[in-house]
């Protein structure tokens, strides 16, 4: 293997390259070139490079290339270079750069990485370079890295401490530095400096320096504080350019003033603070009308803080909102269009209920500043019909269940026996739960008052007033008779389900006595004709005749006479001399005596006849009268 250094083994060549990498050798002082004398692979020529030399030549410019074409020998025209595919990319080696176009150099119809038919299904992930070729000189050839091919390798001339505060570039047979921003010098040694006197602390401020390569100098930064209370006009630090000149104006410390709020729809606020409406330790109070609440912050009152910013976001007024209304069974509540806003403060909600069916409580509700609604929740009940109450003897008989009596329901109604119904025979229950009519009533069937004759003696039961001109059914009128009076008919009636008397009234005819008629030799005097009970018939005699037995005979009430029908019959022997006595001896007795004797005497015959055992008459007082009136 040889090496090549010098106008005949090696050619000095310089060309502007930013090195990327530097290494130190103690003997070389610009870029050189080297190229081994024996054929390698790709891996194993890298290796190579980096053994002896810096590494291998990843060319970058035409410039480089135009070199290389001239210098390198003829007696072999391939050479690997520093660049190879990883990971689908062409790179730079050493720097994992990818391959520019501006740098890339490729034969035409290159790279074809074993397309087009030429080495197909190998991979062709290495780069070499056409040296002195007859056709395209110079030009890239994607290869095999497994090839064997003579190395090109370089050596660098730039060292650690070449720049001290910029970057070695190679050039012709030498280097330069290019210095970093903010330092000068042929190897970067001087640094840029600024104006410490523009550096004022402002007003309730003050600032600090932070120098890096000197006191007011390039890259120094002066950063900017203030006062509680107070702010910077520009956030920012100060920095020395690299131009000398500072990057701002020194800032100045102004007083927090933290955004105007303003008052919020529905409410009030009232704001205060030390420094004046908005600035720093300021207060603000929000507070809402009623039927509204705070919300969107965590405070009713807001400070304004040292940042700028106030303690929490402003709040906003929003309604307050009464608990949602749950679903109306068997109905619909209407609450407004907006859904945000259907349960909110003021908001009337208003129920109906599907037909068929009714409202029972509020037909609306009204969300109150309490956050409650103004009524409890209503109800929809089946529209029914009040089961129809009847008097005890009403019969009902309904096609639905009493308990679920719907509209066009129908109940039909009658009596029990002894009752008439009074109304409808049937009611319907309407849409509105009302009955079609009145319900009916039973009145118990009643006989009219009898036609009784005067005579006749009414007795009814149960009693009734005496005024009363309707008999109630199953009353009973028994019948009776006055002394000497007898029925002629039913001795009684009963009032039947009918309306109608079972009989009719009786009537009383006065008791008859058997006809008397006059004594043979006398005669008979009746009080009337009909010789009917009370009838009073006397019996006198004519001339010569007495009266024998009783002379005067009553009708009782049991159609019997109070005695035997009298006879008249010629005087005794017995009396006759009685009489003769009398008118001869009258100087014995007077005449009282005589009278008193004869008395006695019609009293002892009067015995003789027994009354009629059923006779409660007693004989007239002037029976007796009579009598004795007869014998004067």
């Amino acid at each position: 293997m040889k090496m090549t250094c010098g106008p005949k083994t090696s050619m000095w060549i310089s060309f502007t390259f930013l090195c990327t990498m530097l290494c130190t050798w103690s003997v070389a002082h610009s870029w050189s070139y080297f190229y081994s004398n024996s054929s390698m692979t790709w891996q194993k020529a890298r290796t190579w490079c980096r053994t002896h030399y810096t590494d291998m030549v990843a060319i970058q410019n035409q410039e480089e290339i135009e070199h290389l074409n001239e210098w390198l020998p003829k007696r072999t025209r391939y050479y690997w270079i520093g660049i190879r595919k990883i990971n689908n990319v062409w790179t730079w080696v050493g720097t994992n750069k990818a391959l520019t176009e501006e740098a890339a150099n490729w034969a035409q119809g290159e790279p074809n990485n074993g397309k087009e038919g030429k080495n197909p299904g190998l991979n062709e992930d290495c780069v070499e370079m056409y040296i002195k070729r007859d056709q395209q000189a110079g030009k890239w050839n994607d290869e095999r890295c497994g090839k064997l091919k003579t190395a090109l390798c370089y050596t660098a001339a730039c060292k650690n401490d070449s720049c001290q505060y910029g970057d070695c570039v190679e050039t012709i047979n030498s280097h330069k530095c290019v210095c970093h921003e903010g330092f000068y010098g042929e190897k970067c040694e001087h640094v840029v400096k600024c104006r410490e006197d523009e550096v004022t602390v402002p007003d309730k401020g003050r600032v600090n320096c932070t120098h890096k390569y000197g006191e007011f100098v390039f890259d120094t930064s002066c950063q900017y504080s203030c006062e509680e209370g107070y702010q910077l006009s520009m956030p920012g630090p100060l920095t020395c350019t690299a131009s000398g000149e500072w990057s701002e104006q020194p800032p100045t410390c102004e007083l927090v003033q933290c955004q105007k709020m303003s008052r919020p729809s529905r409410g009030s606020m009232q704001c205060s603070g030390p420094l004046g409406p908005s600035s720093y330790n300021s207060t603000c109070v929000f507070t809402c009308d009623e039927g509204y609440a705070l919300t969107g912050s965590s405070s009713s009152t807001l400070r304004c803080e040292e940042s700028g910013n106030w303690s929490s976001s402003q709040p906003l007024c929003s309604a307050v909102q009464c608990p949602d209304l749950k679903e109306l069974e068997n109905g619909a509540i209407t609450c407004g269009d907006n859904e945000d806003s259907r349960f909110s403060y003021g908001n009337t909600c208003t129920f109906s209920c599907a037909q068929g069916y009714q409202l029972v409580g509020p037909s609306r509700v009204t969300c109150t500043s309490a956050a409650e609604w103004s009524e409890r929740m209503p109800r929809c009940e089946a529209i029914t019909c009040k089961g129809p109450e009847g008097d005890v003897h009403l019969i009902t008989e309904c096609n639905q269940p009493m308990t679920d009596l719907r509209p066009d329901s129908t109940c039909s109604f009658s009596c029990e026996a002894g009752f008439e119904l009074q109304g409808a025979e049937s009611i319907q229950c309407s849409e509105n739960g009302e009955w079609s009519t009145t319900i009916p009533t039973c009145k118990a069937m009643s006989c009219s008052a009898p036609e009784v004759p005067a005579n006749v003696q009414m007795s009814c039961s149960p009693s009734s007033p005496s005024d009363l001109t309707l008999h109630p059914v199953g009353m009973v009128c028994t019948f009776s008779c006055e002394d000497g009076h007898e029925l002629q008919g039913a001795p009684s009636m009963k009032c039947a389900h009918s309306g109608h008397w079972t009989s009719t009234p009786p009537t009383c005819t006065a008791v008859r006595c058997p006809l008397l008629e006059a004594p043979e030799n006398g005669q008979i005097n009746c009080s009337n004709d009909g010789q009917v009970y009370n009838t009073q018939c006397s019996f006198t005699c004519d001339g010569g005749y007495s009266v024998y037995g009783h002379s005067l005979l009553i009708c009782d009430r049991t159609g019997s006479w109070t005695g035997e029908k009298p006879t008249c019959q010629a005087p005794t022997s017995q009396t006759t001399a009685v009489v003769s006595g009398l008118a001869t001896g009258g100087t014995l007795l007077s005449g009282l005596s005589v009278a008193m004797w004869i008395l006695k005497r019609m009293r002892q015959k009067a015995n003789k006849f027994e009354l009629n055992s059923n006779s409660e008459i007693e004989p007239p007082p002037q029976y007796y009268k009579n009598s004795i009136d007869s014998l004067i």
